[in-house]
């Protein structure tokens, strides 16, 4: 199966305007945020890369020309990268093909237990990995909180006030997604939860429901930075 990395944002709720390193190579562990996400996804049996790059690109180039992996990686650019994220993800329409394919943010750290799961997941539909561990959060205010019924997606977006579970970043999607991103696009949304709200509507997004709590990291702001560098990798 494909992974598809979208690395193409600033990330500007963590570096100051003048910082120029995308936050994905901050370091972590033995490597860097970006190195770990990736060894994790291989380990889950992730065969190929596309890592959708904009903002100061040449940086996770250059990183991973110098730190090669086992797999094949591609790069896909985005120079749109300002806007709304569905916008990476659709710049990899035409090298995704028909079969379905792993998504993961470039700042999310899984446990290696969850990827499996989405990963080895044979049902034929858009699928979600949430956590339903609701206070254990770090960042409760920032997550994008999630409503599923019967692992159905009923509602999904950062404001909803009826939520039981918590969007981990993780997404194993199939091609009707990009459909998806065109109508959200049209109707003014350009993030990844607007194409989700589309397929909600359709029914075509079911969950995986994380079965024990700590088992991702979002590392958005400064103070996430410095509780992942504390807590070290999820529990598996």
């Amino acid at each position: 199966m494909k992974a598809v990395i979208i690395a193409a944002g600033f990330g500007s709720r963590l570096w100051q305007t003048s910082y120029q390193i995308p936050k994905t190579l901050l370091p972590f562990g033995q490597g860097t945020i970006l190195s770990t996400i990736i060894s994790q996804l291989i380990a889950a049996g992730i065969t190929e890369l596309i890592i959708v790059v904009g903002f100061n690109r040449e940086h996770i180039i250059s990183y991973l020309e110098e730190n090669p992996v086992e797999v094949p990686v591609r790069f896909v650019e985005n120079l749109e990268w300002e806007r709304g994220n569905a916008l990476s993800v659709y710049k990899v329409k035409d090298f995704v093909g028909s079969e379905p394919f792993l998504l993961s943010m470039s700042d999310h750290l899984v446990s290696l237990e969850a990827l499996k799961r989405v990963v080895e997941n044979q049902e034929r539909t858009n699928l979600l990995l949430v956590d339903p561990f609701i206070k254990e959060n770090f960042d409760l205010d920032d997550a994008t909180k999630v409503l599923q019924e019967d692992g159905q997606i009923v509602q999904i977006g950062k404001e909803i006030a009826d939520y039981n579970a918590l969007d981990c970043g993780i997404f194993r999607l199939e091609s009707d997604f990009f459909g998806a991103v065109e109508t959200a696009v049209a109707k003014g949304s350009e993030s990844i939860s607007g194409a989700i709200c589309e397929l909600v509507l359709e029914r075509r997004i079911r969950t995986i429901v994380l079965d024990k709590p700590n088992q991702w990291l979002d590392i958005d702001t400064p103070e996430a930075y410095k509780h992942a560098l504390a807590q070290g990798m999820p529990v598996s």
